[in-house]
């Protein structure tokens, strides 16, 4: 079943990459150079071929390029959000109609809609990302430290898992090289880490803007392509690890054969023309299959066994997950070690904030505090939190280009509901 649902995704996503690849008007020579290896690999298994090694190494490959992709994209969000807070200063936008108090009212109401607590605590999240940060560093971290000890009783390990993503989302711990995969979006990077956003005029904030942008739709592509890629990898890597125990009907197994073939060859041709109609004809016989022999195999697979258990995770979802076995160690975090974890975290910030902008230092804070858990203790509480954060704020640009974009992520959003 595993076999049969594994084959089937890879000639719907194969087609998939082929039509994306072509219709780009140019493709990363990172990703031409994945596709080639994978194209390599397939061909192996086509003729009965290959070892699994070749995709275990490819796999790796992905990941850490994926892990640097994903870094970029951190680091972009928070230029992108200091730029957001000075538009105002160079983009009339629309006029606040409500106060401070008005606002923050609002937003309160919009919240007690949610009668999902897991929800509720997710928008409370998304609000904590997008006020106005106005705190010492010292006062910072205080927040910072009372937000963690949340985990008391937890795993040791889930927050380990948690500063984790916190270092690597604030910048605080990026992987390396990143300059030397990706040199073009390192240099806009560069120029949006030197910019003094205190003193921008209007034509070094489009500039930067431009550069976010550029950023961005690369971004996207790339992160795309590589997502289709490692699906491709994962439905491949499933197929090795199947091929020699599966039961298939023959007539089957020709037609994903003569799929994966014929859109192999296209690709050795480089000559971007569309796939040949016999391919759309393969893919509408194989409708059906993948949907009903998942449905099968997630109901009867054990993960007791090595081989079900990786080819669980190979399908899972989580294109990046690792295939490695962990054994988690059930030692409950107290709050002694989560104070020494946080504050080890606290000195890696403060290394971090050496010569940077304050604004960009205050993008960092709100991205982090929008990742921990919500501590307040009542709803007039989180009131006071918003109503405060938007008050102390006297850059009247960016209080207003605040509650815009609560506005637009928040009330608006549940407008529409």
């Amino acid at each position: 079943m595993a076999y049969r649902s594994s084959f089937t995704r890879l000639g719907l996503n194969y087609y998939t990459i082929y039509e994306s690849v072509y219709d780009q008007s140019s493709v990363s020579e990172k990703v031409t150079g994945i596709l080639e290896e994978f194209h390599h690999i397939l061909g192996e298994f086509l003729e009965g071929k290959g070892e699994r090694s070749s995709l275990e190494n490819l796999r790796e490959r992905l990941i850490h390029d994926m892990n640097i992709l994903t870094a970029y994209t951190d680091c972009f969000q928070i230029y992108e959000y200091v730029l957001n807070r000075v538009e105002r200063r160079f983009v009339k936008g629309k006029s606040i109609p409500w106060s401070v108090e008005e606002f923050s009212t609002a937003l309160l109401e919009v919240l007690s809609r949610s009668e999902d607590s897991t929800v509720m605590n997710s928008r409370i999240q998304e609000i904590m990302g997008q006020l106005p940060i106005r705190y010492t560093k010292q006062k910072f971290y205080s927040m910072l430290l009372e937000r963690l000890t949340v985990y008391a009783g937890a795993e040791k390990e889930s927050l380990e898992d948690v500063l984790y993503m916190l270092r690597t989302s604030a910048m605080v711990s990026l992987p390396k090289g990143m300059e030397e995969q990706w040199p073009g979006l390192y240099g806009i990077l560069e120029k949006l880490r030197y910019m003094d956003y205190r003193n921008l005029d209007k034509e070094q904030y489009w500039e930067a803007m431009d550069r976010i942008n550029d950023a961005s739709k690369k971004l996207n592509v790339e992160s795309g392509l590589y997502l289709l890629a490692a699906d491709l990898v994962n439905d491949l890597y499933v197929l090795f690890l199947t091929r020699d125990s599966a039961v298939v009907d023959s007539a089957e197994k020709d037609l994903f054969f003569s799929l994966a073939g014929d859109i192999r060859e296209c690709f050795a041709k480089h000559d971007g023309q569309p796939l040949p109609e016999q391919c759309k004809e393969y893919l509408e016989k194989l409708e059906g299959i993948q949907e009903y022999v998942m449905e099968q195999f997630m109901t009867d697979a054990g993960e007791d066994d090595p081989i079900l258990s990786k080819i669980v995770k190979l399908t899972s979802g989580s294109s990046f997950a690792s295939l490695e076995e962990t054994v988690r160690k059930e030692e409950p975090a107290d709050r002694k070690w989560i104070e020494k974890k946080g504050e080890e975290f606290c000195q890696e910030l403060t290394k971090t904030f050496e010569g940077m902008p304050k604004s960009v230092v205050r993008a960092i804070m709100a991205k982090i505090l929008s990742y921990l858990p919500v501590v307040f203790r009542s709803s007039g509480e989180l009131e006071e939190y918003i109503r405060g954060s938007l008050e102390g704020c006297t850059d009247l640009a960016e209080r207003e280009a605040c509650m815009e974009i609560l506005s637009w992520e928040l009330m608006d959003e549940d407008a529409l509901v």
